[in-house]
Order: C-alpha cells, then structure tokens, then sequence
C-alpha cells in the first residue's frame, strides 16, 4: 500500500451526511489545486487547477469513487515531484 501524501478537506459549503448529492474536497500540491467531486452513485470528479482531468464511475459508493479519483491524483502529483527533483538534479 502506498502512503498517502495528499491531505482532504471537505469543503464545509457543499451539504454533507445522508442526503448530500455532491460532496468536495480540496487539496494542494506542487502548487496545484485539487478538487474531487463525489457522487453518492458512485462516481466522482478529480479537477486540477479548475481543470477536469479524471472521471470515476460505475463504484458502488461514493467512497469508493472518491478513493480512486484520490489514487489518480496521487499518482499525478506524484510524477510531477519525481520530475521536479530529476530537473533539480540536472
């Protein structure tokens, strides 16, 4: 299991608990906003810096959608740290 570097908040303007159809939560890194839009059927939304750059469908909960849309954001901004560092190095 990979270790999570990345660190949600809940965006505390959207509703939240049972009822809640959209729930956000944001990050940043490498100087990027992050957003992940989650869907209680299942699916959810990764933006980066205002941008669409994934979509998660088809998970039997929002949970689930939102821990893959996570686990893409990770990798994402993962390889921008590598490259960055390899730059460095140079």
């Amino acid at each position: 299991m990979t270790k999570k570097t990345l660190k949600w908040q809940p965006d505390l303007s959207y509703p939240a608990g049972k009822g809640a159809t959209e729930q956000r939560f944001t990050s940043t890194a490498n100087g990027d906003d992050l957003e992940i839009d989650t869907h209680p059927w299942g699916e959810a939304d990764l933006k980066i810096n205002h941008k669409q750059t994934a979509h998660v469908d088809g998970k039997p909960s929002a949970g689930d959608a939102f821990r893959e849309a996570e686990d893409i954001a990770e990798k994402i901004e993962g390889q921008k740290t590598k490259d960055e560092q390899a730059s460095l190095n140079s």
